[in-house]
C-alpha cells in the first residue's frame, strides 16, 4: 500500500488512479509561449514613440538604426502592449532603415501562426516599405486562407497602383469567392487607377 501511495505521489499509479488523456494539463510544449519583452532602453524609447497619438516622423525611426528591429518586432507580439501600439510597431518597421525590417516584416506577413492582425498591418507596411518589390509577396498572400489577410493584401497592393497591381487584381477578382474580399479586391482595383 505504501509503495503505491508512493507510485501515484510520483505519476506513475495504476490506470484506475491515472487521470484521463484529456484532462492532463497542458505541457510547456504545447502553451504559446509570448515572445520574451526586450529590455532596456530601447524598449522605453520606442514605447514612447508608439503612444504618441500620431505616427512618429520617419526621421525618428531611422535615428536608432537596426537595432530597433527586433525591438518592434517584439512588441508586435507582446500582448502586454497596447493593441493600437502593437500595430504602430509593425507600420514602424517600414520606417526603420535596415534590411532586416523588410525581411522581418515578410516574415510576419508569411506566418500563419501569427495574430492576424499582425499579418494585415504586415501586409501594408511591406507595402510602403518596399513598394512595386512588394507585388510578388504581397500577390502570394492573396489565396491565403485568413480573409482579414486576404483583404488587407488587396488594399495594400491597390495603394501601390500600377498597370502590374491592377492585372494581379483582376486576375484574383472571379477567383475570390468571400463577398468582403471581392469588395476589397473592388477596392483595391478603384485606388490603382492611373
Amino acid at each position: 500500500m505504501a509503495l503505491a501511495g508512493l507510485a501515484v505521489l510520483a505519476g506513475v499509479g495504476p490506470v484506475s488512479e491515472a487521470a484521463p488523456a484529456s484532462a492532463k494539463a497542458p505541457t510547456a510544449a504545447s502553451v504559446p509561449v509570448p515572445p520574451p519583452p526586450v529590455p532596456g532602453p530601447l524598449r522605453m524609447e520606442a514605447l514612447g514613440l508608439l503612444s504618441q497619438p500620431s505616427a512618429a516622423p520617419e526621421a525618428a525611426w531611422r535615428r536608432f538604426g537596426p537595432e530597433v528591429v527586433p525591438v518592434l518586432a517584439a512588441l508586435a507580439e507582446d500582448t502586454s502592449v497596447p493593441d493600437a501600439q502593437r500595430m504602430r510597431a509593425v507600420t514602424a518597421l517600414a520606417r526603420v532603415e535596415s534590411p532586416e525590417a523588410g525581411q522581418t516584416l515578410q516574415a510576419m506577413l508569411e506566418d500563419p501562426q501569427r495574430p492576424s492582425d499582425v499579418r494585415s498591418q504586415a501586409a501594408a507596411a511591406l507595402g510602403q516599405r518596399l513598394g512595386f518589390e512588394a507585388v510578388k509577396t504581397l500577390q502570394a498572400r492573396l489565396e491565403d486562407r485568413d480573409l482579414r489577410l486576404r483583404e488587407a493584401v488587396a488594399q495594400a497592393l491597390g495603394r501601390l497602383g500600377g498597370q502590374r497591381v491592377r492585372e494581379v487584381l483582376e486576375e484574383r477578382l472571379p477567383l475570390e469567392d468571400v463577398p468582403q474580399v471581392r469588395e476589397a479586391l473592388q477596392q483595391g482595383l478603384t485606388l490603382a487607377e492611373p
